[in-house]
């Protein structure tokens, strides 16, 4: 017993007992960095128990004390996944550069195969890869491939911006404000997950690849139907009727949608209808069209002396233009488009977008545009919160114009500008939160017991979207509104004319001379600025 003796000094022996490692101290006051100096040369002793080696060397115990243990040479360490199995070699760099490579290795596999590791195993970047005392790969399994996940494509809905142009001597204003669909037409489609690739670990077992992430279609069930070509492994969308094509919270669906073909006259009567409306060509004096929805007038002559044309939640867009005969309103929630505008009056809670001139017209808004360089503002009172923008003002025959502004607390829209950052950033990072948790959920695999958690993830992921889109829109709208100058702006393109008068809360400016530059007033600490 006891005869194995790996170290000994006049102070201390290390003996190997068992794969056991005790200490014998012969003499006090042997210091323990000197040990730790002699264990470095027998890099497969471990200390296991520390508290009995300080109390052998302390009181100077001759008997043997357990403690460590020596440590197979080499040792082959699996993760727990069985996708890597790691070598470690303990010997000195010393030993290792005496050592046989190509042995070392062979007794590397001889552990390999013990463990029974069967997979992954490459003999040639091992001998490339092993040295002492370092972790170095011998197999490494092959990992499973995830299936794709699951591909949306939806209809996209046309971005609401007038277009300008002159064909010959006639000036065109075109937009299309209403995405119409016709019943059986494609308004989405979801390519399916696909089942992923299995992988191999480096026991040669079969590693399960998970399939692609399920993504839900959101379609409004009762305008729009699902159907599934399992061939194909594709879901498509289509109109179960005609309408006018809308997403609400991310929710494709289609909308009421009346179409009149010809005027509203007396063959149509008055229009009152819970949807969109869409007249091909004009609206006859006298006669009125009220939607819930957005509103649109194709006809190239545009609309005269109607009573009124009112979208209560939606927008307007009139293609030819109004010549209102000093009877027609205009009322809408969202915006206004419309080629000209003349002796009629606009009560607009968004933007009034005007292509070229308002003349004698009453209109209310929150900004009022004028989208050409030569559009013209004369006479009339135009009234906006933030920005007034044309061409030119006034008339040379100085008939009277008169502009307000409002105006707007720049700083508490600043303010606002600013959380809504602060909102965009938090609900994005919401979403990657709620898509990561709806991710664990495997497909269509889902347990029964986690279905209703599954779908109060859903739910708020959907609302989470929903957000963010609303968030981006009003925070485009406030980037417009405080790109004006000042807390309100009349911003003047060419021309401002003598008899122009321009309010801005209790300032007043009177226009007495032309003015043929570019110029912008504007109200800055209570005072109309100009530049």
């Amino acid at each position: 017993m006891f005869e194995n003796i790996l170290f000994a000094n006049d102070f201390i022996q290390i003996i190997l007992e068992e794969e056991q490692v005790f200490i014998k101290v012969l003499k006090k006051d042997y210091p323990i960095q000197a040990l730790n100096q002699i264990l470095i040369k027998f890099p497969r002793i471990t200390i296991t128990n520390f508290i009995a080696l300080q109390s052998a060397l302390a009181n100077c115990l001759s008997s043997p004390i357990k403690i460590g243990e020596l440590k197979p040479k080499i040792e082959l360490l699996i993760t727990n996944d069985k996708m890597l199995a790691q070598g470690y070699i303990r010997l000195t760099q010393e030993k290792f550069d005496e050592s046989d490579k190509k042995q070392l290795v062979g007794e590397i596999i001889d552990v390999a195969v013990q463990k029974e590791i069967s997979y992954g195993i490459d003999i040639k970047k091992v001998i490339d890869a092993i040295k002492p005392m370092e972790k170095f790969d011998v197999a490494k399994g092959l990992a499973p491939i995830p299936g794709e996940d699951a591909l949306i494509k939806m209809y996209e809905i046309k971005k609401t911006e007038p277009l300008l142009y002159q064909d010959g001597k006639v000036n065109h204003y075109e937009l299309n404000l209403i995405n119409k669909i016709e019943k059986g037409e494609w308004l989405g489609e979801r390519i399916e997950p696909k089942e992923g690739v299995p992988g191999t670990n480096i026991m040669g077992e079969e590693v399960e690849a998970s399939r692609g992430q399920q993504e839900k279609l959101k379609f409004d069930k009762a305008t729009v139907e699902a159907i599934f070509d399992q061939e194909l492994g594709v879901t498509t969308l289509i109109a179960k009727r005609t309408g006018a094509i809308i997403f609400d919270q991310d929710m494709i669906g289609v909308s009421n949608f009346i179409e009149i073909t010809g005027d509203v006259s007396f063959n149509t009567g008055n229009v009152d209808f819970d949807g969109f409306v869409d007249v091909k060509k004009s609206v006859e004096d006298n006669f009125s069209v009220r939607a819930v929805n957005d509103i649109q007038i194709l006809g190239d002559m545009g609309i005269g002396g109607v009573d009124f044309i009112e979208s209560k939640q939606g927008n307007i867009y009139i293609r030819g233009g109004i010549a209102g005969k000093n009877k027609a309103r205009i009322i809408c929630h969202g915006d206004l488009y419309t080629k000209f505008a003349a002796d009629c009056t606009i009560e607009c809670e968004g933007t009034v977008n005007i292509g070229y001139y308002a003349m004698n017209c009453n209109i209310t808004a929150k900004e009022v545009i004028l989208e050409s360089t030569a559009s013209k503002i004369i006479g009339g009172n135009i009234e906006a919160m933030v920005k007034i923008e044309a061409g030119e003002l006034g008339s040379k025959a100085g008939i009277p114009t008169r502009l307000v502004i409002n105006g707007f607390n720049r700083d508490q829209l600043k303010e606002e500008y600013d959380l809504m950052g602060l909102s965009i950033e938090r609900t994005k990072e919401k979403i990657e939160t709620l898509k990561k948790s709806l991710s664990r959920f495997k497909g269509d695999s889902i347990k029964v017991q986690d279905q209703a958690k599954h779908e109060v993830i859903e739910n708020e992921y959907i609302e989470a979207k929903s957000s963010l889109t609303k968030l981006y829109d009003q925070r485009k709208k406030y980037i417009s509104y405080l790109h004006a100058k000042g807390e309100g702006e009349v911003k003047v393109k060419r021309i401002v004319y003598p008899g122009t008068i321009v309010k801005m809360r209790e300032e007043v400016v009177h226009v007495r001379e032309i003015r043929t530059l570019q110029t912008s007033y504007y109200i800055d600490e209570g005072e109309i600025k100009q530049s």
